[in-house]
Order: structure tokens, then C-alpha cells, then sequence
């Protein structure tokens, strides 16, 4: 994994909107795992597979004490349609104003193109940041792998143990 932001520090609290204008605080998930992932675009191919992958094994991320934020530029009502047309029901959140402050923060905003490079934080159930992953490429997601090779280490047990805990 490439590591943007450095392991085993706090990581950096933030609010942001979700699809239906509720206010969704970091802070609030401790006590669980979080993978906070960051994505280009909603309906874009790449992101719409990945996100719909992780939907699918939903399931399996929750059996390691984890939750899933998806954090984009993109406004509120464009993750509303999106989430509801791809059936997603983990938080997207908007990072759409102040543009990409969130992703800016995380070190993962893309200057250029005003979108937010392909990442994935890992952070643990006391808010450190204990895995991160970025995309060389952000028309290439992240394989399932990544994302469970990450919660064993935070959990500290193989993934079958994992799953039937």
C-alpha cells in the first residue's frame, strides 16, 4: 500500500453532509473500524463498480467491527440518485463546499482536475489512521483484497476468524 498519510496518528476529524443533508461526524464512529473512501465521481464506471462492490460485501466489512464513508466532491443530490439507483447504504458524503476541504485534508484532492485522487484510510475503533491506500492510477480500483488485508491487521486475526465472530 502507498501511504499518503501517516500511520498510527489520530485521524483528522471532519462533518460532512450525506445523500440526504444530515450532518455525518467521524468522531462518531469510534468504537468501530472505518474504511473512508474516496472516490473521482459519482456514476463514473471505475466508481461505480468499486462502491458496488463494497456494497456487496457489506456484510463481511460489518464482521470486522467496520463501517464505510465514501467521501466525494460531488453535491448531495447527486450522491441521493446515485446511492439510490446503485443501491447503496453506506454514508456518501459530500466534500462539495468548502471544494474538497476534507480530501485536502487527507492529503488526497486533486488540484487539477477538482476531484479527489482513488484512496482508502483505514482507520481503527480509537480514530487512529492505520492503513492507507491510493490509487496510482484513478481508473483502477482497489481490489476487495486491499480492504480486508487491512481490517485483519487492524483486528489482528485472519479473515475467517473474522467472519464468524
Amino acid at each position: 500500500m502507498t501511504s499518503v498519510f501517516q500511520t498510527n496518528r489520530p485521524a483528522a476529524d471532519f462533518t460532512l453532509p450525506d445523500c440526504n443533508g444530515q450532518p455525518v461526524k467521524l468522531s462518531d464512529y469510534r468504537g468501530k473500524n472505518v474504511v473512508l473512501s474516496f472516490y473521482p465521481a459519482d456514476w463514473s464506471p471505475v466508481c461505480t463498480s468499486e462502491l458496488s462492490l463494497i456494497q456487496e460485501t457489506l456484510g463481511d466489512i460489518h464482521g470486522y467491527n467496520a463501517e464505510v464513508l465514501a467521501v466525494s466532491v460531488d453535491n448531495l443530490y447527486s450522491h441521493r440518485a446515485w446511492a439510490e439507483n446503485r443501491h447503496l447504504t453506506f454514508p456518501l458524503l459530500s466534500d462539495f463546499w468548502p471544494h474538497g476541504a476534507v480530501a485536502r485534508q487527507y492529503g488526497v484532492f486533486r488540484e487539477n482536475d477538482g476531484i479527489t485522487e482513488r484512496a482508502l484510510f483505514f482507520i481503527d475503533a480509537s480514530g487512529l489512521v492505520r492503513d492507507a491506500w491510493v490509487a496510482q492510477d484513478p481508473a483502477v480500483a482497489p481490489g476487495l483484497n486491499i480492504i480486508f488485508d487491512a481490517l485483519e491487521r487492524i483486528q489482528g486475526m485472519p479473515r475467517k476468524e473474522a467472519r464468524h465472530a
